[in-house]
């Protein structure tokens, strides 16, 4: 069925034999390719099954790290201006906190998350969380002014996304410290609405923070529906409140569905209509 889908983001999974045979695609004009998600292509000395966005970091202490991540980025630019994209989707890193997501997980299942306990044991492994990201944050800026200098010489833009886990980076203080520093670069925010609303769900951020904060610098979008925190449903099939992304939509925000295997084929078909009714496709 013709969904009437006519862009796509290129992601990390993509192969570079992949990339070449969409090329034919996108030069007959068939389909555009608004944006990339780093790192891409998936370089060969990684599996598949291990692909991600961030398996070396944009904010790693290790300056051999960093800067094999910062090369990587710049690798994915390339292929930007190969594809006519003008946004490049970023995961920055995380924290090393063991264990804490799964705890976080199995107390909003006993439906503790809510309680006095669960508040306290949430807010001080925030306050771990927070200590563990001032030398991310350091790095991350490091690797930023060279990304946004890049960005402004080839007119494409970078979208940090927030993120999952309570141990990814940048958390809300940490976009805000980015963005205080490289206001009105090409270093923009990208909002997935899955992951926000998972963090929501969870305790970790008040609801429509990120938005309500950083949603003048709006890049663009991962659109998918959010059941406690389990994301990558169809669109409009969750706990997801698609009504306050739409007050920061512009003409010009890309807007990407980005349901996995947990919806079926009927489901994102569903999920398209329903953006469509919504106006926010």
């Amino acid at each position: 069925m013709n969904l009437g889908v006519q862009a796509m983001e290129l992601e990390y999974r993509m192969t570079r034999s992949m990339l070449k045979e969409i090329a034919p695609f996108f030069k007959a004009g068939r389909i555009a390719v608004p944006s990339l998600h780093n790192i891409l292509p998936l370089p060969r000395r990684i599996p598949k099954n291990m692909a991600n966005g961030e398996f070396v970091s944009l904010s790693s202490p290790d300056e051999e790290e960093r800067k094999s991540a910062l090369q990587y980025a710049l690798g994915t630019m390339e292929w930007a201006e190969k594809f006519g994209a003008r946004a490049i989707v970023l995961h920055m890193g995380k924290a090393r906190m063991r264990g804490a997501m799964e705890f976080l997980r199995e107390m909003y299942d006993q439906g503790k998350t809510g309680t006095e306990e669960g508040k306290a044991w949430i807010e001080g492994q925030k306050t771990r969380r927070a200590r563990l990201g001032k030398p991310l944050l350091e790095a991350a800026l490091k690797s930023l002014e060279i990304l946004a200098q890049e960005g402004e010489n080839r007119g494409i833009c970078w979208g940090i996304e927030n993120r999952y886990k309570i141990q990814d980076f940048p958390k809300f203080e940490e976009f805000e410290a980015i963005f205080r520093e490289f206001r009105g670069s090409a270093i923009r925010y990208w909002h997935d609405v899955g992951h926000a609303t998972t963090q929501e769900n969870l305790g970790l951020v008040p609801r429509g923070i990120l938005l309500e904060n950083f949603g003048d610098i709006l890049l663009g979008a991962h659109l998918h529906g959010c059941r406690g925190y389990e994301d990558h449903y169809a669109p409009g099939t969750g706990e997801e409140d698609y009504s306050l992304l739409k007050r920061y939509l512009r003409p010009e925000t890309i807007r990407v569905v980005e349901s996995h295997h947990r919806a079926t084929r009927e489901e994102l078909i569903q999920g398209i209509a329903f953006l469509r009714e919504q106006g926010i496709t």
